[in-house]
């Protein structure tokens, strides 16, 4: 079972009770804002609350020798009441969403934060406002002999002076969206919580995001069959299987490129910001600075769809190729030795392909990546010197990258000139860094394996 979301845009207000003042958009666009306002504050109050909260217990424990009891500590353990009490006009549904986003997004990230590997998460304007499943209901209304497909929305609460429940007009073009709203009208396909969003251009827009139950028709996996995957600077992602020599890779080419040309792009807005005219001048730095973070979200919507294509594309071949398990390196500490890895949001492509994984029931490891790179894959010798280049692979043992291969009887040897076997001619077969790194991530048990093979001098650094 996995979780399928539609996106539609937001038409109109639709306005079905006679005698009634109608909702004009200026007043819903308004409602939306003024919610989404205040999940935005609630969010970050929850996320403080929650680090504030982690570090009253350790304080508690030094001064008493025990953790505190959330049960004696309502006052600061209860936020739902304060954000009720806080936001009163808003509908108790979202503030309890809210307050569940918020917790979520802290025991992701708690470990992290307080071992001061990242900061505190904070929440932008542009948030979206989560319902709560049960909250809103989708209807098809035939109008003017046409079919409108309407959700009605809870979004204020019963001590605000405007009405609670909204009605939306969505616009449905395809046909593929009208049969996934056919499916959650006649309860075929079960709702999850409704997000509402808002795009970032000049003339917004809002739009509903419907998740819904999606279970996907299971595919023949063998769970001993394992694809290895590996990030690097010249192949962005370089695959390969335990049990055969097929073998693929994504160039990094499309990522560098885009990334180069926005931040010169960027620093190119930036230095006209000095000498712009009084259009831009005249408006303080926030408007000076605009069109640089209208580049930063380009640059953040390419990311975004570039990791949903190359981990849609790698989950697809590892269907296709049967594989019961995807193993990938756990890259927690690798910001420190790789610029490139550091720029691009690995973190995101990791979640995305295990969240794809999950739809067809492939099971998804990260190893230590500890001396992957530097290991043969087919004799398992491990040296430095293994890697004479960034993107060459040769075996100070058993030659592995530097062996010629016999184009008649398809025998290697370790030396140049005619086959020993038969006399045919011989070519150099090459072996690409890349590839040995994904064939040793592909092996099962690869940790232990190396930890045995290095003996004593395996001494993996201690992850932060």
């Amino acid at each position: 079972m996995s979780i399928k979301a539609v996106r539609l845009e937001i038409l109109k207000p639709y306005n079905e009770v006679e005698g009634k003042e109608p909702v004009t958009w200026n007043e819903l666009g308004q409602v939306l804002r003024d919610v989404r306002y205040a999940c935005a504050k609630a969010q970050n109050y929850v996320i403080t609350q929650r680090y504030l909260w982690e570090q009253f217990k350790f304080e508690y424990k030094n001064q008493n020798g025990v953790y505190p009891d959330a049960k004696d500590f309502k006052e600061r353990t209860d936020l739902y009441s304060h954000l009720t009490a806080m936001f009163p006009e808003v509908a108790a549904s979202i503030l309890n969403q809210t307050d569940q986003v918020a917790t979520r997004k802290w025991n992701n990230e708690k470990k992290d934060v307080l071992s001061l590997r990242r900061s505190l998460t904070s929440f932008k304007l542009e948030v979206p406002i989560p319902i709560y499943n049960k909250s809103y209901k989708l209807r098809k209304i035939c109008e003017d002999d046409k079919i409108i497909y309407v959700i009605n929305v809870n979004l204020l609460s019963k001590k605000s002076q405007k009405q609670t429940t909204y009605s939306i007009v969505l616009k449905v073009k395809d046909n593929s969206s009208k049969t996934i709203l056919d499916r959650l009208i006649n309860q075929e396909l079960t709702q999850r919580g409704l997000q509402i969003v808002s795009s970032n251009k000049k003339q917004q827009k809002w739009f509903c995001l419907i998740p819904y139950d999606f279970t996907q028709k299971e595919a023949e996996l063998n769970p001993d069959r394992i694809m290895g995957i590996d990030l690097g600077i010249a192949k962005a992602v370089y695959y390969a299987f335990n049990d055969s020599y097929k073998r693929g890779y994504i160039d990094g080419g499309e990522i560098e490129h885009f990334r180069k040309s926005v931040r010169a792009r960027r620093i190119a807005v930036q230095n006209q910001g000095k000498y712009c005219g009084e259009g831009r001048m005249g408006h303080g730095v926030k408007r000076r600075l605009k069109p640089v973070e209208v580049l930063r979200e380009k640059e953040k919507n390419f990311r975004n769809l570039t990791n949903h294509r190359y981990a849609r594309r790698l989950v697809e071949i590892a269907v296709k190729n049967q594989c019961g398990t995807i193993q990938m390196e756990d890259l927690t500490s690798i910001s420190k030795d790789n610029v490139f890895l550091k720029d691009w949001p690995y973190y995101d492509l990791q979640t995305k392909i295990a969240e794809k994984a999950s739809e067809y029931g492939i099971a998804f490891k990260k190893i230590n990546p500890y001396k992957t790179s530097q290991r043969c894959s087919r004799c398992g010798y491990v040296d430095m010197e293994n890697r004479p280049e960034q993107a060459v692979f040769v075996c100070q043992n058993c030659g592995y990258g530097a062996m010629y291969l016999c184009e008649s009887c398809n025998k290697e040897q370790n030396h140049a000139g005619k086959c020993d076997n038969c006399g045919g001619r011989t070519n150099l077969i090459t072996v690409n860094a890349d590839y040995n790194a994904a064939k040793n991530i592909a092996t099962k048990d690869i940790e232990a394996i190396i930890k045995k093979e290095m003996g004593k001098d395996y001494n993996p650094p201690k992850r932060n």
